[in-house]
């Protein structure tokens, strides 16, 4: 048979075409993946300029400045871990840049918040090449939805502890995911010495992290283990090695004797036994309630619309069957509930303790969103298209209207934390001037009460016009005077004010 070649030539022709849409479509979405990429890690580095130094983050400027060499911060890390505290990794990293000018310590933490939505937006399959949207509900659901923002992600200290823990523990599990990934492709590379050792340092890493989330990680890698060995799957040599790291780094960090030392002291429940449990997982559930209720809504409607599908599919399901359809988001669901519910088995730390099962359940809704909007749905086609139509339009609809809700809050909130930290740096250059005179007793003002906003934690944090105020001590030691203390601003500037 002989084609025809006017024919042959459109086809080609067509093909070409084409082509060079889904290339204009890729460079497209390309484009705006790294516009909104670079668009949130410029807010979140003007936010982290704007934000001074307080509590906590005193007593470690301190001691790091007192520290002559890397072996001094070992030194005063050990001292803490035996005494205090088992977080070694993320304060250790924290000791290191309190050392680099302030702008560096910024910018790393703003490079590390930007990792993190790039972390999530890695966990979520079923997506594009180089997908906006998905891009634009991590970077969404950092902004909008994190636990204690201020205290989490721009508090210096608790930057280190949580959003920079978690980053190692997202990290970790992403790696593996993709290790499983390859493995699944082409078995030759668990042959790899240097994958084996890496991921169990990596490993070692996240689980000497922080308690529960950490313990997310190795429960992460235990389902893999045990989902494959029910399937008869082949487990690489790397996960076991994974795993051990994981669980040598969560003993370290739990069995410090410095952990031990902080528990006791940190042991006020009003109950013993099995009451303190129940106390510990009523107020827990009050922690999901207060911070993660909107999340917990999207995620339910994600499975009921995953429901909708089936019927509309005229598919009959049993539950077994739409867990495999879900199992997703019902990993990283499981993940969230097990890694906040641990929090019963110690004394009730604060909300913010709860961030990084936030992010668990971040991607979970994230997944469900995703998987809604797969394009082989039953409802973009035929009789259904209008329903699956809509679903989109919502979603993205939502998505939008998210976007100019943070933009604004946003700037309103940089407005804020900029005059805060004009007051922060007034005071800090009153104290030094003080000192330069021979001043040992220092008042100082307040900072203005009308700045509070959720991108900051001041007011938290704020000094008292108690020498003996924890925050007044900690300033007091970090510029070696008698004491400090603060009165309101506008009473300060009538008695003290040039």
């Amino acid at each position: 048979m002989i084609l025809n070649p006017r024919k042959r030539n459109n086809k080609m022709v067509s093909n070409l075409k084409n082509t060079d849409l889904k290339n204009i479509d890729l460079k497209n979405r390309k484009i705006c993946f790294y516009l909104i990429v670079m668009i949130s890690f410029f807010l979140i580095f003007a936010m982290n300029c704007f934000t001074p130094m307080l509590s906590d983050d005193f007593d470690y400027a301190g001691q790091a400045r007192s520290a002559g060499s890397l072996l001094d911060l070992f030194r005063q890390e050990y001292h803490q871990y035996m005494t205090w505290n088992g977080r070694s990794v993320t304060f250790m990293c924290f000791r290191i840049f309190l050392n680099a000018p302030e702008i560096i310590l910024k910018l790393a933490n703003s490079i590390v918040f930007t990792t993190l939505s790039v972390l999530i937006y890695l966990n979520i399959d079923g997506k594009k090449e180089y997908d906006p949207f998905v891009m634009l509900l991590s970077q969404l659901g950092l902004w909008i939805f994190t636990v204690s923002f201020s205290q989490t992600i721009l508090w210096e200290c608790g930057a280190f502890v949580y959003l920079w823990g978690m980053t190692i523990i997202l990290g970790f599990v992403t790696l593996v995911r993709q290790l499983l990934i390859e493995f699944d492709k082409n078995e030759s590379i668990d042959k790899k010495v240097l994958w084996v050792i890496l991921v169990f340092i990596f490993g070692w890493l996240a689980g000497w992290c922080n308690e529960n989330t950490s313990g997310g990680s190795i429960l992460f890698i235990l389902i893999y283990i045990i989902y494959r060995k029910v399937k008869k799957i082949k487990i690489p040599t790397f996960l076991y090695s994974a795993l051990s790291g994981n669980l040598i780094g969560l003993g370290f960090l739990v069995l410090g004797p410095g952990v031990r030392t902080r528990a006791a002291l940190a042991a006020d429940d009003n109950y013993t036994g099995i009451m303190a449990i129940v106390a510990r997982v009523q107020k827990l559930t009050l922690y999901e309630k207060d911070a993660f209720l909107v999340l917990l809504m999207i995620m339910a409607a994600t499975m009921i619309w995953t429901v909708v599908i089936s019927v509309a599919d005229g598919k009959e399901k049993g539950l077994i069957d739409y867990v495999v359809v879900m199992r997703k988001r019902l990993l990283y669901l499981f993940l969230h509930f097990a890694t906040v519910y641990a929090l019963a088995l110690t004394s009730l730390p604060e909300i913010r303790a709860v961030f990084g099962p936030g992010i668990f359940l971040l991607i979970a809704c994230i997944q469900g969103i995703t998987d809604n909007m797969q394009t082989d749905s039953p409802l973009t086609d035929g009789e259904h298209k209008a329903a699956g139509i809509m679903l989109h339009f919502v979603y993205v609809s939502v998505a939008i209207a998210m976007t100019i809700y943070l933009l604004f809050d946003i700037v309103e909130g940089a407005v804020n934390l900029q005059r805060i930290r004009r007051d922060y740096d007034e005071r800090i250059a009153y104290i030094e001037e003080q000192i330069a005179s021979g001043n040992q007793d220092i008042v100082v003002a307040r900072f203005h009460t009308d700045f509070a906003c959720r991108y900051t934690c001041a007011y938290e944090m704020e000094l008292s016009d108690d020498p003996t105020y924890w925050t007044n001590v900690q300033y007091t030691k970090y510029f070696g005077v008698n004491s400090i203390i603060a009165i309101p601003y506008d009473e300060w500037e009538s008695t003290y004010g040039q």
